[in-house]
């Protein structure tokens, strides 16, 4: 199920994802490439290694970056993106690169960026989900803002879909977010979330961060679509997420704050609908992951 959903989110990416990955290259060769003239440009080909427990994340990146090189990846079949791969005691061949030498070694560091990196935050969001799960909770798990700047953005949100979490906005652009500063600058929340109504039209939703029960009451009344609960307590939450959740049903209440694995269960409240983790993003462990030339192979 999590391998045909993985396929399902290609669909997502843009049509200039080639033009995206082809920059990321291009910073890693800005001149001259020594190395690649080293090795020539005959027929290799070279196998990527999984060394660690993860879920396997981040094909379509990978495959746009060695196509733009002039090569071919090929997954092992029986570890399609979504794969959980747990108890690795061993290099586990999860694919093959076929093409010049040269080339594969030229994409071999952005690839394996692009791979760990979308593994990592696959397996954290993966672990979280399943916790949620095992403790009977409704809600959702999501991400947060706290992404690596720029379009490589793009692969820890693609991580977090495959991990089967939600990935909350993507940009400014995507969700109204009033947090304390905002609201602090336009003086009220009732006079934020008025203003941000009626400059992002009724296609942009609101969420406003509340410090308290006060905050999250005026910014339901005020007509916010989202009110994250910022730093709440479990046992605050526990008092007052229900009741605001009965109080005003149409309202996305949300949990954020700090909040890691340790803690997750805590937090598992009624009256919750969305609990976003920032660590999902930042700060999780590296996947073991290697590309290695193929000697053996007869091209």
């Amino acid at each position: 199920m999590a391998a045909k959903k993985a396929m399902a989110y290609r669909d997502l990416l843009p049509p200039n994802l080639p033009k995206i990955v082809s920059e990321w290259v291009a910073h890693d060769i800005p001149s001259f490439d020594v190395g690649g003239a080293v090795v020539g440009s005959g027929p290799a080909a070279a196998i990527f290694f999984a060394k660690s427990r993860m879920v396997i994340a981040g094909h379509p990146f990978v495959e746009a970056i060695f196509a733009g090189l002039g090569c071919r990846v090929e997954w092992a079949p029986n570890y399609p993106e979504g794969t959980l791969l747990d108890n690795v005691t061993s290099k586990v061949t999860i694919g093959r690169v076929f093409g010049p030498a040269a080339r594969i070694l030229q994409g071999e560091r952005t690839a394996l960026e692009c791979l760990t990196r979308c593994s990592s935050v696959a397996l954290a969001t993966r672990e979280a989900v399943m916790i949620a799960k095992r403790e009977g909770w409704g809600g959702r798990i999501a991400a947060t803002r706290k992404t690596t700047p720029g379009t490589f953005r793009m692969v820890e949100k693609y991580g977090i879909l495959v991990g089967g979490g939600d990935t909350h906005r993507y940009s400014l652009s995507t969700m109204t977010m009033l947090k304390d500063n905002h609201i602090d600058a336009a003086g009220s929340i009732t006079a934020a979330v008025q203003k941000a109504k009626a400059l992002g039209g009724f296609a942009l939703k609101v969420e406003v961060e509340a410090r308290g029960v006060k905050d999250a009451q005026e910014a339901a009344k005020a007509g916010a679509d989202v009110i994250m609960l910022d730093n709440f307590t479990p046992d605050q939450l526990r008092e007052h997420a229900p009741k605001l959740k009965q109080a005003y049903p149409q309202v996305i209440f949300e949990v954020s704050g700090g909040i890691t694995h340790r803690t997750l269960v805590s937090h598992l409240v009624d009256g919750v609908d969305i609990l976003s983790m920032g660590c999902l993003t930042h700060g999780v462990a590296a996947t073991d992951i290697s590309l290695k030339i193929d000697k053996r192979a007869r091209l």
